[in-house]
């Protein structure tokens, strides 16, 4: 097989039209936001119980969170579920001749639709039934339910992308250009914590009257970077 050689002259060329081939590639990033109402509330409360034995003081938070199941249960809408059960001992300090003290405590949570952020009269009534009855209401949340979240988080993405496409389109008819496809995109999301929160506070067991709840708008942040192909103007 022969070899033929290739001048100088030919080999820049080539060169040439490949550089010339070659897209230019743009990287773009910008900052999306999407401001909307909570449209869920919920409700994070303590039933607590000190007695000189554990048995007692189990005793009392059961019967404490039976009574509050059956008050939550019975109120339209509500989904309440028990989280983390409890129970230590409080050692008296050294030399002291008090007996030990037990103390047993499990959590209640609470959530409610709340359409554009206000929540029934019936929840909130709960919520100061409840805290009459002696639980401690740890936080009262506006917040957003697994569909609201995800929905505000798209429209975040979207005005992103809405911003990505107009610099885009910019920098590329600065450049005789046109917006080609998107080599790749990154997106990073910051959601809020709880909108609104209630001051921790133990009730006596009397009648109390039910928590005010006003949460202010959720505003979900999107960050994303977009690596765009741009195509010569024909």
């Amino acid at each position: 097989m022969r070899i033929l050689p290739i001048c100088g002259g030919i080999l820049l060329a080539m060169l040439g039209l490949a550089q010339a081939a070659a897209p230019t590639v743009l990287t773009v990033s910008a900052n999306g936001s999407n401001t909307v109402a909570p449209d869920q509330m919920a409700a994070s409360l303590d039933v607590q119980s000190s007695a000189a034995s554990a048995a007692q003081a189990q005793a009392a938070v059961n019967r404490a969170m039976k009574q509050a199941l059956a008050a939550a249960r019975g109120t339209a809408g509500v989904t309440a579920t028990t989280g983390d059960y409890s129970v230590y001992q409080n050692s008296p300090d050294n030399g002291s001749a008090a007996k030990p003290v037990y103390q047993a405590s499990q959590s209640l949570s609470l959530r409610i639709a709340a359409p554009d952020g206000i929540p029934p009269t019936a929840f909130t009534n709960l919520v100061g039934q409840l805290q009459g009855q002696g639980l401690l209401l740890n936080s009262l949340d506006g917040n957003l339910s697994a569909a609201g979240q995800e929905a505000a988080n798209q429209g975040a993405i979207n005005d992103a992308l809405r911003q990505i496409q107009a610099q885009a389109t910019a920098v590329a008819a600065s450049l005789g250009e046109h917006v080609g496809r998107f080599q790749s995109l990154n997106v990073n999301l910051n959601t809020p914590g709880p909108i609104l929160r209630a001051p921790m506070m133990m009730m006596a067991a009397t009648a109390a009257p039910p928590p005010q709840a006003a949460p202010g708008n959720v505003t979900i942040q999107a960050n994303v970077t977009a690596t765009i192909e741009l195509t010569p103007s024909p």
